[in-house]
């Protein structure tokens, strides 16, 4: 909660130093691709009433109940919005959508999930934030209140990072789903308006007062409001404004003012006009492939209430060690995107699963290959500024200390990276009472949505020859010894993996058939700085990448009833995740999780379109 006319206190000197080290961005960059934004700037007062200069307004207050700011924001919400929106009508079990304008420090999404855990039903709450909180801050504010909300400590650990665009987290077991936009109010709204049904519930309109940030309460705003709210939907907000009651009447609601005494005058609520829509959507699917790009689609369609059949005749992972990461473009593209998002989804959302081992990531990049590239990574994504949590700059001599070996180059530092065993991690999402597993093949079922996800075998089911796919060979390798001392995952030209019995290095891209005398050679010496001098080569993994012929995955709807996954090539612990939560969005509808150039990128038709234009690919 936001009321005006509050007073703060002085920023205190180490805060004021660490502000002044944010870089300046602008927010009417020219692509949708991530970029760096500068966080809010929060002072703490001595009740834990969080305030702001730039808007010379705080974000809830203690004043109804003093020394306990937590407390008494939390009582806040639940008369100015959940009470008014008739939160009580909702709780039949049903998934509930809530928009709010605000996220702030949270707080309203933590008294709601709350709620929803409390009642039993799915919750997705999405939330536009223009200046959203710095690591620094999202400790304090957790600190002050994870005794009061069983999310708030989970919150913190998955604050989306300091960077534009849409960024979605999951909390117990899929029942809790968070979507965030950080950026113009207006630019993130207009992507919900895109969606051809309106789905949100329950608006909670909570950002600074009226005239402190006009910005996100013009009439256009409120419009795109209106226009997102499904038919019967509710708006609540703390505010009273004439302007904002008549704006929000045009954009279709039937409002009344509430009663707010003795805490304050009154504010506003609304119900949007229209019959209510009737809820229809698949119960049921079909996935074909039980590897990690099957395994997450399951998961991502069981979580969201569907039934789920997956149909694999292996049910087994040939390659089990992988490393996530994202391999960074800084160019500003949608494949660029794309791997950033894919990273920061799959880091949160594969962490609650057997399987996954948090470990940071160093990704060493060669001055020589590209002498502009580091730099270039770095100033992309502000890799030198203390904001951005997720990535840091390292010299080589910061990443030795941080290696335990000699690194030679420059490397990019991920904090949030991690080791991923790939057949207890399948194993793991495919584990759901809405799961059933067949270990074989099956048909094409024309009477539910189908997922094809079997790799490079989507190139051979009827019709889809035109996919330009291809497999790529790859094997890693089992070094046992006892003298190495690498303390993290290093990719580089290969890439090394401490495991309990020495290392696993990779990884070859066998484009033709390599010997293994070959493949041996080329691992190690890719990778021989991390190894020391005693070792023996034990064994090896070998598997099969699809890839398509422009490097990225293949995405999307390719019928009616038929969608696909595959193409993610190497990418495939982060990749796979991200695009099951594109197709879930797609088939069920909601809050996009990717950029409308994201998906243009991933769309299964660009093979045809391009095939038009040149002919087949020769191969």
């Amino acid at each position: 909660m936001r009321p005006p006319g509050a007073v703060g206190s002085p920023t205190p000197p180490d805060q004021s130093a660490r502000h002044k080290s944010a870089r300046p961005f602008s927010l009417q960059a020219s692509t949708t691709a991530p970029r760096p934004i500068p966080p809010a700037r929060i002072d703490w007062q001595k009740d834990g009433t969080p305030y702001t200069a730039d808007y010379a307004d705080v974000y809830y207050s203690s004043q109804y109940e003093p020394n306990h700011a937590e407390v008494s924001g939390a009582a806040e919400i639940e008369r100015v919005f959940l009470t008014p929106a008739g939160f009580s009508q909702l709780a039949d079990g049903r998934p509930v959508t809530v928009g709010e304008l605000g996220f702030g420090t949270g707080l309203n999404f933590l008294v709601t999930a709350e709620w929803a855990l409390a009642h039993g039903c799915r919750l997705h709450f999405v939330s536009f934030e223009g200046h959203p909180l710095a690591p620094w801050d999202w400790e304090i504010a957790t600190e002050k209140r994870k005794s009061h909300f069983s999310l708030a400590e989970p919150l913190r650990q998955q604050a989306p990072p300091l960077l534009t665009g849409w960024h979605q987290r999951r909390f117990a077991d899929g029942a809790i789903t968070l979507s965030v936009y950080h950026g113009e109010v207006a630019r993130g709204l207009a992507t919900l308006a895109r969606e051809p049904a309106a789905f949100v519930d329950v608006w909670f309109l909570d950002g600074f007062a009226p005239d402190r940030n006009p910005a996100m309460w013009t009439p256009s705003v409120m419009n795109l409001v209106g226009k997102t709210t499904r038919p019967g939907g509710n708006v609540a907000t703390f505010t009273a404004a004439g302007r904002v009651r008549r704006a929000l009447t045009e954009a279709g609601f039937v409002m009344r003012r509430v009663d707010q005494r003795p805490f304050k005058h009154e504010s506003l609520a609304g119900v949007k006009t229209g019959p209510s829509p009737l809820r229809a959507g698949p119960e049921q699917a079909r996935v074909h492939g039980a590897g990690i790009a099957g395994a997450s689609m399951a998961r991502h369609l069981a979580e969201a209430g569907l039934r789920v059949e997956v149909w694999d005749p292996a049910l087994r992972q040939t390659i089990r060690q992988a490393v996530l990461h994202p391999r960074l473009l800084g160019d500003g593209t949608a494949s660029g995107a794309y791997r950033v998002g894919a990273f920061h989804y799959a880091t949160h959302y594969l962490a609650q699963f057997k399987g996954f081992i948090r470990s940071e990531v160093l990704q060493v990049v060669s001055d020589q290959a590209s002498p502009n590239k580091f730099r270039t990574l770095c100033d992309f994504y502000a890799a030198d500024s203390p904001e951005q949590a997720w990535l840091q700059a390292l010299s080589p001599e910061a990443a030795t200390d941080r290696a335990g070996v000699a690194i030679t180059h420059p490397a990019l530092h991920f904090r949030q990276g991690a080791q991923i065993d790939l057949e207890i991690m399948c194993r793991a999402l495919l584990d759901h009472p809405n799961i059933t597993l067949h270990a074989s093949q099956a048909a094409i079922d024309p009477l539910m949505p189908n997922f094809l996800c079997t790799g490079l075998a989507v190139k051979h089911s009827p019709g889809l020859d035109w996919l330009e796919l291809d497999g790529v060979a790859g094997r890693l390798h089992e070094i046992h010894h006892s003298n190495a001392h690498l303390n993290l995952p290093v990719v580089g030209k290969g890439y090394a993996v401490p495991v309990p019995f020495g290392t696993v290095i990779g990884s070859t891209y066998e484009y033709t058939p390599w010997s293994d005398d070959a493949a041996r050679t080329h691992n190690i010496q890719s990778n021989k700085g991390y190894l020391g001098q005693d070792f023996e080569v034990k064994g090896q993994q070998v598997g099969t990448r699809a890839v398509s012929s422009d490097r990225n995955p293949v995405v999307g709807r390719l019928d009616d009833h038929l969608w696909v996954s595959t193409g993610h090539g190497s990418m495939g612990t982060s990749s796979a995740p991200y695009a099951a939560a594109i197709l879930t969005q797609a088939l069920l509808g909601g809050v996009p999780v990717a950029t409308e150039d994201e998906l243009m990128m991933l769309a299964p038709q660009r093979f045809k379109d391009r095939q038009a234009r040149r002919g087949p690919l020769n191969r």
